[in-house]
């Protein structure tokens, strides 16, 4: 099950355009199925197969055509085989999660509905008995029939609710019944609504009271509802001067839209992990054996500005450009990167990217730089405001964060490695970065906070989430806890107490490696779990693969206040298996930060970024100024309240509510929850008229905030709350309507961007309320696709009404009925056809007419999608992975259900058909252009002409070029669309195709000289690496007029492995590669490989589980040696290779680097009998060492008979001269077990006399070393082989195994023990 699980964590790592436009094929390689005709052998390709006429019979003759002329055996072929399988996998796993999906909507996302509860949003069971609210009820009409008569009545009854409600809290009344709140709210708005009963007598000081009641039942209340009929009686009340409700709002404020949990990582909110490489150089191991540089090292640092993340290295050092897979970006692919940048944090806020170097901590003038977006260059130094210099004589830099508007600089007065019996402060510098005549200056705005947690606040026995789950295990939490752990569980958890020196509970050293980052209300540090990895709590609790292992604690969110710095609370990251940190990632080193944009937090390790959604609200002055309000609280001055600021602050609070609403909502794993909250809570025609009347006022009063507020409020009534089934909504929606396009349609001048943009979400959440039918929707997507390009607003919203069709195409792709409701008719895919053809052939167009500086700037944000382009993608992605998987049903064999599936793929082909016709005759045209544009940059003297050319297949990448037509192509081969209808209709089109990538392909094939690196002139040696590489990693070359073309073979890549670092105590790892296809076993290991070998140990078997025959046993902390005697521990130097027949492992002995001797000994180097008289030597100690140490299986060695072993006569008499064996290799082989058995007292005599042998005979091999060096695989054969790796990390103190894999054709099992 946990198997599976990972596969299916892994396929949805990668989308369709990762696999053909990036890395996402390799990330899969493990899991894709192989292509049909790999085995067969070259003689097979090549021999010609005779095609006679004897048959008579149209089937046979039929069948034996497509056996000759359909099966294609070139290198292309397989690639697009291959890519098929992967695109069918893909789409499999993520069928299989929509189905978990739906069975999972049935259930209650459990932490949402508890928030919604506290917000009042979410009605709570009615807990008043029966008769209480029966006699409230009654009560309520008496007194509003008594007023009539008696209006002092009301006075009186208004004057008690005030006195009541106002010493009720913020949502306070939640859980009172409704039915009750309900007929308070009737009877104070009666008395506001219907003033012509009271008559004259009716006093001003009444219908203060009862305004003032009703206010403060609002926002004792909560209910959205009752705040909309709060606000639209206020504004009817001309007469009202002011309220006395001035603490009753500043405490409705002081809640900041309402209630939520804190941001922190959580296993719930965990949305994918995907693997990626920075391209930046990799820490050098050998300067970091000093521990003042290890102790400097920074870890990793983490930004992201909503579409991309910048991220460093490992130590902090450079920095590189990532696609995030959002908006339209390509998924870890390296948009750009800057090798050279020191080592510092970066954060992103305000639009700016920052750097803070490590080195600024000596320049006390220096604050941060500001990095370039683009080139990733320091453009700018901002200072260090006046008068804020950090005191004393040292400063180190903890970590630079931000939450999008605001950066928090957090540092301490002292060194790394000071100490004193006190302890260190550390300080929060908050700061705004301002713009002045285009320089930045920064800002402070805080005075300087410490962060504190106390002693204690953390040394909990465990925390509430861990013993809630172990509620079914436990009759009581401490004795059974300390029973499944076997140890004391007070003394686990006095981790950092002991060892903190500052006043955040972590010593400094830590502190700067740990990952942090802020969401605006918090500061989150992530520390490894309590009692630390190696824990005999955690190890026996966790161990194994019982129940309880999901239990395992991966990480603690240390949870700080940003305004004042206390420490709130700690929150444990559990059932996270799938994110790098549950694949054995270390938290201390690991990047992490918030993004602002989309509300979600991002984690980064070595080989995995992690997406995870917070489960907080957003920082309320993100919210202010969406709002477009101030978020400072002013303390009140008095009691009153003008009747206009009641109004103001009413709805700032719950436009505040909706957008906590609207992020909670779409965070949701129930989807149902909208649905019930709609049938709980539906908007009247009364409540919508209220709303429509409240921004028509707002409309003429110019007031820009409260629109803003009401545009919110829009959103989440069109989503959640709004039955537009009832007849007296539908004027009422009629009218909210024309309201948004009046707005939408506003000049330039009279409506702001941020406005606009507040307009397309609230007409794109209502698209189908706002436009009953189909034919309404269609007319308003007609308009808006034809007249978008001439109007700024009706571009937008065609942009929002996309994107969000896209993500519900996505989410409903496979066995949804409503997927036909997002996807639109032929006419419309047409005219969004044009317009990805117009911006594609624009684009293509900008490589030859835009300036250098602006063609930079270009390269590094493409590939990205548009809107337009991604809905596409989504439909063309929806009916060929409906068409693909369509398998019949073998428990069915009805004609009904044969006859269903058959009109079902009918369907869909027809489908497929119109929209391949309209992309294959947009990619012509796109074709055209891009073979006009090559010309003319061939043709034109730009000084960077040649850069032009080499960015000119990554601009491609961003075209429907690269998103489309890859996955059309390849989706073709598949059976169920090879159908002579679909041959007929698109052969044209697909050899007007060929002509055109022929001709471009041409074009740019006589620029290769070009296309290389340009002004890189590698060195003999990399040359060298370059030739030798080619000839292992190159498929057979095309023939034809590509000759010379390397097509990929993503399936022969080797496989990583690798394990928790460091590892703990009684840590077991264990790991099955398979390689199908390959004829060895080629092992690297890494040069920092190390462990306690009597303790762990690498153990390799040759075969599906341990109980295959042992190939090799290493471990220790010495590079060089590796046997599998246990006296020679160490890890080898060169490759191992492992032989599939044979059954035995080989060492090659590897020396220093390469001598002129051994570059004119290359021939010599190559001979396979040399290889093969190396690997029997070696086998023939290895079995003796078994022997003596009585570990020989099967009781028989592999050389009882060397002449059955097919060596050819030399090898024999090679190995024999060496040796100095017997002709009978069995009399020789037990004469030297029986002579080591009696020279144990001399342990060195063997290898003496070894020695002396191999100098006497064998001078050859005293003057030939051969060297594996970096990146090569170096065979004494020279046999071209593919290298593959994989990598086993085993290092308890900082350094681990690394294993290159070549190809093998059997399974290998790799145990750590």
């Amino acid at each position: 099950m946990g198997s599976a699980a990972g596969d299916s964590a892994q396929w949805l790592s990668v989308k369709e355009e990762t696999i053909f436009l990036h890395d996402g094929l390799i990330r899969v390689t493990d899991l894709a199925e192989l292509p049909s005709e790999i085995g067969i052998s070259e003689a097979a390709d090549t021999e010609l197969e005779i095609l006679t006429f004897e048959t008579k019979n149209p089937t046979e003759l039929a069948e034996h055509l497509r056996a000759v002329c359909g099966n294609q055996s070139n290198a292309y072929a397989r690639l697009l085989e291959y890519r098929l399988n992967a695109l069918r996998g893909l789409w499999n796993a993520q069928r299989q999660l929509a189905l978990e999906d739906q069975h999972e909507r049935e259930g209650t996302d459990e932490e949402t509905l508890a928030l919604l509860k506290r917000q009042g949003l979410l009605q709570q069971p009615e807990q008043a008995p029966f008769t209480s609210r029966m006699g409230l009820l009654l009560v309520f009409p008496l007194i509003q029939s008594q007023s009539k008569t008696d209006p002092s009545l009301c006075n009186l009854t208004a004057e008690v609710l005030l006195n009541c409600l106002r010493d009720c809290q913020p949502l306070s009344l939640t859980k009172e019944p409704a039915d009750c709140l309900n007929g308070i709210e009737t009877l104070l708005c009666s008395w506001l609504e219907d003033t012509s009963v009271l008559g004259p007598q009716v006093s001003f000081k009444q219908k203060e009271n009862s305004a003032a009641a009703l206010v403060a039942l609002a926002c004792a209340r909560g209910s959205l509802k009752t705040f909309i009929h709060t606000v639209h009686l206020l504004q009817k009340q001309t007469d009202l001067g002011s309220l006395p409700v001035a603490d009753v709002l500043y405490r409705l404020l002081l809640l900041e839209g309402g209630p939520g949990s804190p941001s922190c990582l959580l296993g719930s909110k965990h949305i994918v992990s995907w693997g990626f490489e920075d391209m930046l150089p990799a820490p050098d191991g050998t300067s970091g054996s000093n521990n003042e540089n290890k102790d400097a090292d920074l870890g990793r640092c983490l930004a992201s500005d909503g579409l991309y993340l910048f991220t460093t290295n490992s130590v902090g050092r450079g920095l590189s450009k990532l696609g995030s897979g959002l908006h339209g970006t390509l998924r870890g692919f390296v948009y750009s990167r800057n090798e050279e940048l020191e080592a510092g944090w970066i954060a992103y806020g305000s639009r700016k990217l920052l750097h803070r170097p490590a080195s600024f901590d000596n320049k006390a003038h220096f604050l941060f730089q500001i990095i370039d977006q683009h080139t990733l260059q320091v453009s700018q130094i901002v200072a260090m405001p006046v008068n804020h210099f950090p005191v004393g004589s040292n400063m180190t830099t903890v970590h630079l964060s931000s939450d999008g508007t605001y950066f928090y600089w957090i540092w301490s007065p002292a060194s790394l490695n000071e100490k004193t019996p006190k302890g260190h402060s550390v300080f929060m510098d908050i700061f705004e970065l301002n713009v002045q005549n285009g320089v930045c200056f920064a800002n402070p705005l805080h005075e300087r906070i410490i962060l504190i947690r106390k002693e204690g606040e953390s040394a909990k026995s465990i925390n509430e989430m861990l013993l809630s789950r172990l509620s079914r295990y436990r009759a009581s939490p401490s004795a059974t806890l300390a029973a499944l752990t076997g140890s004391t569980i007070s003394n686990t958890l006095k981790e950092d107490q002991t060892a903190a020196n500052t006043s955040c509970g972590l010593p400094l050293k830590i502190l700067r490696k740990t990952p942090m980052y802020t969401c605006g209300t918090y500061l989150v540090m992530l520390v490894p779990p309590p009692g630390g990895s190696g824990s005999s709590a955690t190890r026996s609790l966790f161990g194994g693969s019982s129940g309880l292992s999901s239990l395992k604690i991966l990480a603690s969110s240390l949870v700080f206040n940003i305004s004042d710095g206390q420490f709130t609370n700690r929150a444990d990251l559990i059932d996270a298996s799938g994110s790098s940190l549950g694949r054995g990632a270390l938290v201390t080193g690991l990047g992490a930060c918030y993004d602002t944009m989309n509300n979600m937090i991002w984690t980064c390790s070595n080989d995995y970024i992690d997406q995870w959604c917070n489960p907080g609200n957003q920082a309320f002055h993100v919210v202010c100024q969406r709002l477009g309000v101030t978020h400072i609280i002013a303390d009140p001055k008095g009691e009153a309240v003008t009747t206009n600021e009641v109004i103001n602050q009413l709805l700032h609070h719950v436009g505040a509510m909706c957008i906590h609403q609207l992020n909670l909502l779409a965070n949701s794993s129930s989807s149902p929850i909208s649905t019930f909250l709609g049938k709980q809570h539906p908007i009247e025609s009364h409540h919508l008229n209220s709303i429509c009347d409240i921004m028509e006022k707002a409309m003429v009063n110019g007031d820009k905030c409260i629109i803003r507020c009401i545009l919110v409020v829009f959103q989440v009534v069109f989503k959640f709350f709004l039955d537009p089934q009832t007849e007296r909504n539908r004027d009422t929606i009629r009218r909210a309507g024309l309201l948004l396009w009046q707005l939408l349609m506003a000049p330039k001048d009279q409506i702001c961007p941020e406005i606009q943009r507040e307009v397309c979400l609230a007409i794109s959440f209502g698209l189908n309320i706002l436009n009953p039918g189909e034919l309404e929707i269609n007319n308003l997507l007609k308009l808006i696709l034809t007249e978008g390009d001439r109007n700024s607003g009706l571009s937008q919203l065609r942009d929002v009404i996309l994107s969000n069709l896209t993500e519900q195409l996505q989410n409903n792709r496979f066995g949804s009925e409503e997927d036909e409701h997002y996807r639109l008719n032929d006419e419309l895919l047409h005219y969004i056809l044009k317009i990805v053809v117009r911006e594609s052939c624009f684009l293509i167009t900008k490589c030859q007419t835009v300036s250098k500086e602006e063609f930079q700037r270009l390269l590094s944000t493409v590939p990205v999608a548009s809107p337009c382009l991604r809905y596409l993608m989504a439909v063309q992605n929806h009916l060929l992975s409906n068409t693909v998987l369509i398998k019949p049903d073998e428990t069915d064999d009805s004609d009904s259900s044969l006859q269903g599936e058959t009109l079902k793929v009918q369907e869909l082909q027809s489908s497929i058909l119109e929209l391949a016709t309209h992309i294959l005759t947009g990619c012509d045209e796109v074709l055209e252009m891009l073979q006009r544009v090559t010309t003319a940059l061939i043709n034109s003297d730009l000084l960077d002409r040649d850069v032009r050319l080499k960015g000119l297949e990554q601009i491609t990448k961003s075209t429907m070029l690269g998103h489309l037509l890859p996955v059309l192509l390849t989706s073709l081969m598949h059976p169920n669309l090879q159908t002579l209808t679909m041959a007929d209709a698109l052969m044209p089109q697909l050899v007007q195709l060929v002509l055109y990538t022929s001709q471009t392909a041409l074009l740019l094939k006589t620029q290769c000289p070009i296309l290389a690196d340009v002004g890189s002139s590698p060195s003999p040696e990399q040359k060298n690496r370059l030739l030798l590489d080619d000839r292992m990693l190159e498929e057979k070359e095309e023939p034809g007029f590509l000759t010379g073309l390397k097509i990929p073979a993503p399936w022969a890549a080797g496989k990583t492995v690798e394990t928790a670092h460091p590892v703990r105590d009684n840590y077991k790892f264990k790991e099955t590669v398979h390689i199908p296809g390959a004829r060895c076993l080629y092992l690297r290991f890494d040069s920092r490989c190390s462990s306690q070998y009597d303790y762990d140990k690498l153990v390799i078997y040759a075969g599906p589980n341990t109980n295959s025959r042992k190939v090799a046993e290493y471990g220790g902390n010495t590079l060089g040696y590796g046997s599998r005697s246990v006296l020679g521990t160490g890890w080898p130097k060169d490759l191992v290779k492992v032989v599939s027949l044979g059954l035995f492992h080989a060492r090659i002995i590897n020396g220093p680097k390469i001598t002129k001797e051994e570059l004119a000994c290359q021939d010599l180097l190559r001979s396979k009998l040399l290889t093969r008289v190396l690997l029997n030597w070696s086998k023939w100690q290895s079995e003796v060492e078994d022997a003596v140490n009585g570990k020989l299986e099967n009781n028989a060695p592999f050389f009882y008979d060397i002449t059955l072993m097919g060596i050819t006569a030399q090898g024999i008499g090679a190995f024999i001269s060496i040796e100095r064996i017997h002709s009978d290799g069995r009399i020789s082989f037990f004469q030297e077990v029986n002579s080591l058995s009696e020279k144990n007292a001399h342990p060195m005599a063997k290898t003496k006399t070894l020695v002396k042998s191999l100098m006497n005979r064998a001078e050859l091999l005293l003057h030939v070393t051969i060297a594996a060096q970096s990146g090569i695989t170096r065979s004494i054969s020279g046999t071209p082989t593919i290298t593959h790796r994989f990598v086993v990390t085993i290092f308890p103190c900082c350094v681990a195994p690394m294993i290159k894999v070549n190809r093998t054709s059997s399974t290998y099992t790799v145990v750590l023990k």
